[in-house]
């Protein structure tokens, strides 16, 4: 008779779990999958140059993406929860300030557009990219006030709006610059939940008085965490860059099919991470470091478990349905070696991410940046030599070992930072 309340709780347990992630790995999932259509559309649409600039473009956007988490999303989700009342109102510089990195990834995007496509996806992707930042601190913001079903709102309205996007341009067809005017048309859906109270907010202050109130985030937190960002954006992505620049758009194509399969896992790294941040920072605001360890622990088995259904989802659409993913002037072997070498860093990042959700709720980011640099150092060696010296696919593989230097350095303090605890309970 013990044994049915404990199975209860147990399965109660589980449900929680399930309902705590549910909801942002589905809306986060439906947002990828809407890429993964965007991309598809791409392959049988575009050729191998327009696939590579394609797939280039949507790396540096998902860069602004952790560009955001590092200069506004982390510090103030960190900010609005060290208190149990939380002021809505409060820290309202943040606003001016997303809007000016929004605008600079913006005029990124229009470059790159401009030198590898033409002058009208310069337009548009330069639009696309600055109003994605836009929509990406709406979410950040919704998940720092615990409300995650205004952002899956948004996630919801955003991938429904590139679908009908991509079933008109199936009819009509689309160049390069109409994908981009389908990204843009889908982030203004995605805005929608938001209200304009929330589009306000980024012109309620100038920006030299946001960026002077913004200085002391800057010195603390944000100098630190950009440091770790893109030391780890050159490092995780560098395979990206140094392909494109050093063999053109062409070979990346490959490389693009096979991040392709994992893009739905680093979709749902970046929500979850959203969604657990606050609730580790509380947790070791408020002292209780047992529900920040097990938070972690939920954390890291809710990725592993994405990781392994993105994993039979990949060999099964490669073994039976090679023909709606693959293009025939694309090599097979080289795409099938490139799903095999992402998933092995994906599931690298999956256990390295919860660790260092928790080392940046501890505020721990000048240790988290140095090994973040140390790890940096290693990619990007071993990254170009890769691409020199053999075929350009396997410079993944020197993003891997960059990676795993990179998780070692994080389990290492994060373990140090356990024992400590021990110590003094």
């Amino acid at each position: 008779m013990a044994e049915a309340p404990a199975a209860n709780g147990r399965t109660q347990r589980l449900g929680t779990i399930f309902g705590r992630f549910g909801l942002a790995s589905f809306s986060s999932a439906i947002v990828s999958v809407s890429h993964l259509l965007v991309q598809l559309f791409s392959i049988h649409h575009l050729g191998a140059a327009g696939i590579g600039t394609l797939a280039f473009l949507l790396v540096i956007i998902q860069f602004g993406y952790s560009l955001s988490n590092a200069l506004v999303s982390t510090p103030y989700t960190i900010l609005v929860n060290q208190d149990e009342e939380v002021d809505r109102t409060a820290h309202g510089f943040f606003f001016p300030v997303n809007l000016l990195l929004s605008a600079s990834q913006g005029l990124v995007c229009a470059v790159i557009a401009w030198a590898t496509a033409s002058p009208q996806a310069a337009l548009v992707f330069g639009l696309a990219g600055t109003l994605s930042l836009v929509r990406w601190f709406g979410r950040s913001n919704a998940y720092a006030h615990h409300a995650p079903m205004q952002a899956a709102r948004s996630d919801i309205a955003y991938a429904a709006t590139i679908l009908i996007g991509l079933l008109i341009a199936m009819r009509t067809g689309a160049d390069l610059a109409g994908i981009g005017l389908i990204l843009v048309g889908a982030s203004l859906a995605g805005l929608l939940p938001f209200g304009s109270p929330y589009l306000r907010r980024h012109f309620a202050m100038g920006p030299v008085s946001a960026l002077r109130a913004y200085r002391p985030v800057w010195r603390d937190q944000s100098a630190w965490t950009l440091v770790g960002v893109l030391s780890t954006e050159a490092t995780s992505n560098a395979h990206s860059y140094a392909v494109t620049l050093l063999a053109g758009p062409t070979a990346f194509a490959p490389i693009a099919v096979g991040m392709l399969f994992f893009r739905p896992v680093n979709v749902c790294i970046t929500a979850l991470t959203q969604l657990e941040r606050p609730r580790m920072t509380r947790a070791v605001a408020r002292g209780d470091h047992g529900a920040a360890i097990q938070s972690e622990r939920i954390f890291m088995g809710a990725l592993l478990f994405l990781w392994l259904a993105t994993c039979g989802v990949a060999a099964i659409a490669l073994y039976f349905f090679p023909g709606l993913i693959l293009k025939p002037t694309l090599d097979h072997h080289l795409v099938i070696t490139a799903v095999a070498l992402c998933a092995m860093l994906s599931l690298v990042q999956c256990i390295q991410t919860p660790m260092s959700v928790m080392t940046q709720a501890r505020r721990a980011f000048r240790p988290l940046a140095a090994q973040s640099l140390r790890s940096c150092g290693v990619g990007i060696g071993a990254v170009t030599l890769l691409t020199l010296t053999v075929a350009p696919v396997f410079s993944i593989a020197g993003v891997v070992v960059s990676q795993l230097v990179m998780m070692l350095g994080i389990w290492q303090l994060d373990r140090r930072w356990r024992r400590q605890q021990r110590m003094e309970g």
